[in-house]
This record gives structure tokens, sequence and C-alpha cells, in this order.
């Protein structure tokens, strides 16, 4: 594996030290040896990493600014654009997809920050299950327990970085689908403010809750990729109203005075006793670095429901002139949740909206009480890699019903509220599988996340894989 940081990295190769083109080379080798074992990949572009990674030493040679990620390999959720390369959404309707002709805008400055696209990672079909199998893909695996999901929709982008194949990833999430891998896999999976990062060709701008994610084993290069994508553009309105700059870097740890809300539920029955002892770990570190921690009652609406319409309505909006012989070659789980929207009357729907905006103020009035907010990642361990969606969670023996509404909802929370939400590593489950923890903050604070996040690091190291 790739052990060296984005950050040394970078210095490493804008100082001559390293060439650029063997730390591609030695990222595709490790892409394609793990690739039988997890199948973290949709497409490995080893022309196009080799050619941006050769091109970033000859700037180096000739004397020029590489950029702050120069040479640095990064991977992408297949559901995003990387032009020359297919998106084809982890599903058998796109398999044939042409090759994007341009770069989503993340991806173009990722690209201007000198950072090297080593491959497009694999996804759920159309990015709609927590899970992490494709009809076109298959099933990607948890390198920390092979029979385990690495989470979902971006399966492969947690399953890349938690092996060292690229030290940053590039994703979605719009109810879980870059801080769940990212607790599955014992990484940082950052969901920032709603826009922070620019999405310039979501369908629904005015409406959606569609971010662009990030997932990274240690918290510089977390920061240091989200100052590269972050900014507006002028394709997302959500991205307008973003200050410039997110001041992430070299965050102090030292959190006396800061306040902080625990939610132990999240309009969920249960937390498993080993999540709920992880919630308390980093309860504690929090304290031990100067914190003030309360555990309170979830008393908001539970936001499933909310969530359900507004994302299952986006998925009818797409799909509802499918042809019948092309819809069902989808995921069944997926066409279970179209044809359940297509029922949705427009008084579902704002219905569902004016909800939102009920969840997005009663979170905020948090604030006005406290500087973050600690939730589990999930309220139970990851599952088998081969769970079906349609069976009920079970936890500590018992069924609690429907798995998204059970296991998840405190991350699709502050999806539908557009507050940052990190994921961090908090330790492993008797199954093998690792847990993870949430913090949230105010619209735009990404700062205090990374802050807090610095001071449980002290008390609860984040794990290494180590290939065996």
């Amino acid at each position: 594996m790739i052990t060296r940081t984005a950050l040394r990295l970078a210095a490493e190769h804008s100082e001559g030290e390293r060439d650029p083109a063997a730390t591609a080379r030695e990222a595709l080798a490790l892409a394609e040896r793990l690739q039988p074992r997890f199948n973290a990949f949709a497409e490995i572009d080893t022309a196009g990493a080799t050619a941006a990674a050769e091109e970033i030493g000859r700037r180096v040679a000739a004397g020029e600014e590489a950029g702050p990620l120069a040479g640095v390999p990064v991977s992408v959720k297949d559901i995003l654009d990387v032009a020359g390369l297919p998106t084809r959404w982890g599903s058998r309707l796109l398999a044939g997809a042409a090759p994007a002709k341009t770069d989503v805008a993340a991806v173009a400055r990722l690209r201007r920050a000198g950072a090297v696209i080593l491959g497009k990672t694999t996804t759920t079909e159309f990015a709609h299950s927590p899970l992490s199998t494709s009809p076109l893909t298959g099933t990607t695996r948890n390198p920390w327990a092979l029979d385990l999901t690495p989470g979902g929709s971006s399966s492969g982008a947690g399953v890349a970085v938690a092996t060292g194949i690229t030290p940053v990833a590039l994703a979605t999430d719009a109810g879980c689908s870059t801080r769940l891998p990212a607790a599955c896999t014992a990484v940082y999976g950052l969901k920032p403010t709603l826009g922070r990062i620019p999405h310039d060709r979501v369908p629904d701008a005015f409406g959606t809750f569609i971010h662009l994610g990030l997932l990274a084993r240690n918290l510089a290069d977390l920061g240091a990729a989200l100052d590269a994508v972050a900014g507006p553009h002028p394709a997302d309105p959500n991205s307008l109203r973003a200050p410039v700059g997110t001041g992430t870097a070299a965050a102090p740890g030292d959190l006396s005075g800061t306040r902080v809300l625990v939610w132990m539920r999240v309009g969920n029955r249960k937390v498993s006793e080993e999540v709920r002892a992880s919630v308390e770990r980093a309860a504690a570190a929090l304290r031990e670095a100067g914190a003030e921690v309360a555990e309170a009652a979830y008393d908001l609406a539970h936001p499933d429901p909310v969530w359900r319409v507004l994302q299952q309505a986006n998925w009818a909006s797409r799909f509802a002139a499918t042809p019948a012989e092309d819809r069902a070659k989808l995921d069944g789980t997926l066409n279970a949740g179209i044809d359940e929207a297509l029922g949705y009357s427009g008084l579902d729907l704002s219905r569902a909206q004016a909800k939102r905006t009920e969840l997005f103020r009663a979170v905020q009035g948090r604030f006005g009480e406290h500087d973050l907010i600690l939730t589990p990642c999930l309220s139970a361990p990851p599952v088998a890699a081969e769970y079906d969606l349609r069976a009920p969670l079970v936890i500590d023996g018992e069924e609690v019903g429907d798995l998204r509404a059970e296991w998840t909802p405190a991350l699709s929370l502050f999806d539908l509220t557009g507050h940052p939400a990190l994921a961090v590593p908090a330790g492993f489950a008797g199954n093998g599988g690792p847990l993870g923890v949430q913090l949230a903050a105010p619209w735009y604070d990404e700062r205090s996340l990374f802050r807090a996040a610095e001071a449980m690091a002290r008390a609860l190291p984040v794990p290494v894989w180590r290939e065996g």
C-alpha cells in the first residue's frame, strides 16, 4: 500500500525527491492486485493516470508549479464524469456508455491541484443502496472482513482509501454514501456543507440534497483535498453562498468550552451495545480535550420518511419513461423505490419539502445551544456483503425493522439539512467490522469538525490496514 500521506507525496513530487510516475505505477499495481479480492474499481485508467503523472514530472523538471496535490493518486466514484472515461453508474443500462467529454467541476479542480485520477470506483446502481452490490460490477468487499459490506453507495471509494491505493477519494453523499463507507472501512469521510463542493451537473439544483464528499486516511489530507475542490461555481446555486476558503488546515485539538450534544438514536428504535460503547468512547475523548458533552433524547421527526419521498421521487423522475425491458434490468430494490414514487402526488412531494425545512430549522436551533452534535454513524456494525436490502435489520439478536430506516438515519438527517458532517473511525465490532461515529456542525463550520476529530484521534488512533 502507499503509506505516504497525500501531502507528503505532493511535497516529494514537487521537490523532485520522488517521481510522480513511479507513484502512479505503484498505485496502479496495487489496484490491479487487490481488485480480484475487493472489487473497488469499476475502471482502472492505467494509460490516463500514467500520462498525467508523467506530465506532473515534466512540470516539476521544468521548474513549474505542480499544485498542492502534485502527483497524488485520487479515485472518483463512477457516477461523476471524468473526461475520457465512461460514467456507468453501476448499471447494465449504461454498460456501453461513451467516455465523458469533460470533467465535473470537482474533478477539474483536482486535476488543477495536480492530482492524478487513478480510475472510477464502484457504486451501487444509480447510488441507490447503502450496501455494496450492483448488477454491473458485482459485490465490493470490506478489506477488514471479506464477508462484510464496505458500505454504499460509494463502496469502492472506502476500499480504495482504506487499502492505500489512493490517499483520497471523491464521492457523493445524498443519504449516507460518503460517511457510511468511511465508517465501514475505518477512514475519515466528510460530507461538507451543501454546496461547499459544487455539483455542477445535478439535475435539480434548487431542490437537491446531493453533496459531493471526500474520504481520506488522515485529517490533513482530507483538509487539503477539500481546499482543492471547494468554492463557488456558476452552475451550482448552493455553492454561490459558500465563503471562500475552508479553514481546515492545522486545526488545533483543544476543545475547551466546546458544547457537544450527543444523540445516541436519531429516530431509529435501537443501537447495538457495541455502537453505544463506541459513541461513549468518542464522548470521553471529547471531554478529555475540554469539551462539555451532554446526551439528550432525539425529539425531532424521523428523517427517513422525508428522505424516502424526496429521493424516490428523484429516481422516478429519471426512470418513469424508461421502457419496461430496460426497467427489468435494474436492481429490484431500485425498481421498488421507483414504483412507490410513481404513486406519489404533488401534495406528497410538497409536504416532504416542508418537513425537510422543519428538520433544518430544528437542527439549526440545536446549534444555537451546542457547537457540535455527536451521533453513531450506524446503529449496528457493518452487515454481510450479500445482505438483502429488503431484509429487516437485526440488532443484538432483535429484528428492528427496515434496514435503511433503522441503520443510517443519523446520516440521512444531515443530508436533508445540509449541515457538514464527518465520519470518524471509532474502533471495531466483534464481527471484525469497523465502527464509526459522526460529528456535525453549523453550516460552513467544517473547521470545528476537524478540530474535534483531531482531538478524538489522540485518544482513539485511526487503524491502518495492512495487506496480508
